[in-house]
């Protein structure tokens, strides 16, 4: 049954959370009930201030936050007693409790984050790759910033290139800026918990199974945006450095941005997005014009740069509206564009797309 307009709840209302929570209250088709938070602090007076709802965890929580001086509309429970979906944005690592308290809810779909799992849900989503096939999905997983950046450059780049096999390098940032006493000082960690490869190849995998795709990764000291070297193979050799631009130029969550423009840092994108009503926010992947090239033997490389927090806001959108059907994937993808002004924001300022 179709929904005119979704009621949308928000558990967490941290670095993604308060992120969706801004996007969802700028789509036609949905309202935002309110959001959680799990302590009573300054992001209390930032929900309130834009009229979001504000809900404790658990009963017992509201001392805390009469005791803070907020005010708390009731728990979890009663958030989800109102909800048609939740976007579950709580730390990596709750998603199991909070699905067995979702799962108490007939009716109700739930979207959860790239920090978790695949096999918390079974599914996961990429609005580039599998839209239709999240139809009637209870329960759903938005893979990771730094998945969703490798799916939307592959899968633009496989619709003009037939992609034999990937090869990706990750420059992490260490930490988010809100959190940047946890950040690596003066240090390279590169992630060997796993061995080799990183587990980034099996996640992109979950969207794109058939994938040749092998990946490395490691945290540098910086806050401001991940970084990938991508090199790409094709079946045939045909390709051109113009070509490439003009095949990711068409993938509007594509950013392609220029050194010529002083653009040459990740510092320097978020500057610009933080002066043009983004508030910082950098929906696309950037790609840097002057970075890439196809060798003699038919390979494309490039330097690309994500947004932690802010690429895969879109995805949770349009994983609501696939969810529920409410209508197909280029028209959510082009309403979620629209209303965050995806693709526009510095198209006479320091952008490449003509």
């Amino acid at each position: 049954m179709l929904i005119s307009k979704l009621r949308i709840g928000i558990n967490g209302y941290g670095t993604i959370g308060r992120r969706v929570a801004d996007a969802v209250m700028k789509q036609p088709d949905m309202d935002i009930v309110g959001v959680t938070k799990a302590t009573a602090d300054y992001r209390v007076d930032e929900a309130q201030e834009k009229g979001i709802k504000v809900f404790c965890l658990n009963e017992s929580d509201r001392k805390q936050f009469d005791e803070a001086g907020y005010y708390a509309e009731g728990s979890l429970k009663e958030l989800l007693d109102g909800c048609d979906a939740v976007v579950d944005c709580a730390p990596k690592g709750k998603g199991k409790e909070n699905l067995a308290i979702y799962s108490n809810y007939p009716g109700l779909k739930s979207v959860f984050q790239g920090g978790e799992k695949h096999d918390l849900t079974g599914f996961s989503f990429n609005s580039d790759c599998n839209f239709e096939l999240a139809a009637g999905k209870r329960f759903l997983r938005v893979v990771s910033c730094n998945t969703t950046a490798l799916c939307r450059i592959i899968s633009t780049l496989n619709t003009s290139f037939q992609i034999r096999k990937v090869r990706a390098t990750l420059v992490r940032r260490s930490s988010d800026q809100s959190e940047s006493e946890k950040s690596v000082l003066n240090a390279w960690v590169p992630e060997t918990s796993k061995g080799f490869p990183s587990h980034h190849s099996a996640d992109v995998r979950t969207i794109m199974p058939g994938l040749k795709i092998t990946t490395l990764a490691g945290e540098a000291p910086m806050t401001l945006m991940h970084g990938h070297m991508l090199f790409i193979e094709m079946e045939n050799c045909n390709a051109t450095a113009e070509a490439v631009t003009e095949s990711l130029k068409q993938n509007p969550r594509i950013l392609l941005c220029s050194t010529e423009k002083g653009l040459t840092s990740t510092a320097k994108l978020k500057d610009l997005f933080s002066l043009n009503g983004r508030n910082g926010n950098l929906y696309e992947v950037c790609v840097w014009k002057e970075g890439i090239g196809v060798d003699p033997d038919g390979e494309i490389g490039l330097h690309m740069a994500i947004d932690q927090q802010a690429d895969v806001v879109p995805e949770n959108i349009d994983a609501i509206r696939a969810m529920f059907g409410t209508m197909p994937a280029e028209e959510s993808i082009a309403l979620t564009n629209a209303s965050l002004g995806i693709g526009k924001i510095v198209k006479n300022v320091a952008y490449v797309r003509k």
